[in-house]
């Protein structure tokens, strides 16, 4: 599939995964319910929502209280949020028709709404104190570092844990209004192109969640890695968003502490990687692939949502594929592409091409002892290609699967019959680092 065609495929799968308009006015509503309640100029939404990241279902909204200067001597905000847990028990009118559960805790209160006992939205009202100034002339906040952690009934049980346990809340300085101008404004100059990035890419890390609960990539992590990578090349397209993505993921993942956190310095939004065992990694690495080799296969016909399911492919150590020399396939259907293979002639033992030859589709004989030999080679081109990269593959139950990319011809040029298995030759036709064509061929040695 030409790249303009994969551009139109994703950017209409990533329509599909907003809000919906009943999501977005029930937040709306949700939100302007509570400024009413405290004041418009004492709250402002943050998280993914006002980023444009969001995706549906949204089931999460996060509004940061306002309690005013940040003073080191009297920054307990225990007093302020018992007021207002007080203050929304008796002036807080409900705007839904969905039951409304609201939790006091040390740093935040927590309203969930639910319906038949299933939570349709919950609303964490975070306590931050105006601590500085960001370069856009913002307003930077402090506020309690657990909040990070956790949403809707995970934080309220994770609230009475700490409780219990009497733990010390520390302060972190915050700055919200800085990640959502960067977003608003990186969205605004490519014209909507951030956003449906983030969008697809977050609805794959949503489904690894969904397949194993330890495998937890952070949709901020992935957002910030994201606007790097537009900052860098300002004429990026989805498609190649996400595939340089999916490309460096594997060495992101093995590289923690590299993007900084606006607020403060000495500390990295994606030091979380550090508590990841070898094992979460190398699944991580698996279903990197298994996406990888769905995007490069992905045809015209296909729904490309199917793209983004989870699929462990585990390849053995041997196996290379083009996508891991950052090479991207992007197939032209009008150019002729096709390979063969001859089978030279041995003793009591007939030659051919492999295609044109019914017995060697079959099967190709070992030669019983006298090894055979077969000259893989393209016998029709008209793509003017840079250069033909080859991959032998043997099944990964015989004694060496191989799966090796090598440049103009393949490893063992001619290839030999020495060890029965299913096996494939495929050849990549490769102008300016994008596979244009490419022809595989099957062969069963015997």
């Amino acid at each position: 599939m030409k790249k303009d065609e994969f551009n139109i495929k994703l950017r209409d799968f990533a329509k599909t995964l907003s809000p919906t308009s009943n999501e977005r006015e029930l937040i709306s509503k949700i939100y302007q319910s509570f400024s009413d309640l405290l004041g418009e100029n004492n709250c402002i939404q943050i998280g993914s929502y006002p980023r444009l990241t969001a995706i549906t279902p949204v089931h999460d909204l996060d509004i940061l209280y306002i309690l005013g200067d940040w003073n080191e001597a009297e920054h307990n905000p225990s007093e302020i949020l018992k007021a207002l847990k007080e203050q929304i028990d008796s002036d807080y009118e409900n705007p839904t028709s969905y039951k409304m559960d609201i939790s006091l805790q040390t740093h935040s209160v927590t309203i969930s709404y639910s319906k038949d006992e299933k939570e349709v939205m919950s609303v964490d009202i975070v306590p931050g104190y105006i601590f500085s100034k960001n370069e856009f002339d913002q307003d930077i906040y402090k506020v309690p570092e657990v909040l990070m952690k956790k949403h809707g009934r995970d934080l309220i049980e994770y609230y009475k844990k700490i409780q219990g346990e009497q733990v010390e809340i520390k302060w972190i300085p915050s700055d919200p209004r800085g990640y959502i101008k960067i977003a608003s404004e990186m969205d605004n100059f490519t014209d909507g192109e951030f956003r449906k990035t983030i969008k697809v890419i977050k609805t794959w890390k949503n489904n690894l969640k969904d397949s194993d609960e330890n495998l937890k990539l952070k949709s901020f992590h992935l957002e910030q890695i994201i606007i790097n990578f537009f900052e860098d090349n300002n004429e990026l397209e989805i498609f190649d968003a996400i595939f340089d993505f999916f490309v460096r993921l594997s060495e992101i993942i093995d590289n923690p502490n590299v993007i900084v956190d606006r607020a403060d310095s000495s500390k990295f939004i994606d030091d979380y990687l550090i508590d990841f065992s070898e094992e979460q990694k190398q699944k991580i690495k698996c279903a990197i692939d298994g996406l990888l080799i769905r995007l490069e296969k992905c045809e015209t016909t296909d729904d490309v949502k199917t793209v983004f399911e989870v699929d462990f492919y585990q390849r053995k150590d041997t196996e290379e594929f083009i996508f891991d020399k950052g090479i991207k396939t992007l197939i032209d259907k009008n150019l002729k592409f096709k390979i063969d293979g001859y089978v030279k002639p041995i003793n009591s033992f007939s030659a051919g091409w492999i295609s044109s030859s019914p017995q060697f589709k079959r099967g190709i004989t070992s030669g019983q002892g006298k090894t055979r030999k077969i000259d893989y080679k393209i016998i029709e081109n008209n793509t003017s290609a840079q250069d033909y990269y080859w991959k032998v593959k043997n099944s990964d139950a015989s004694k060496e699967p191989r799966g090796e990319i090598t440049l103009n011809k393949t490893k063992n040029s001619p290839e030999t019959t020495i060890f029965p298995s299913d096996s494939y030759v495929e050849c990549y036709a490769v102008n300016n680092n994008i596979c244009i064509a490419r022809d595989a061929l099957p062969v069963k040695i015997i």
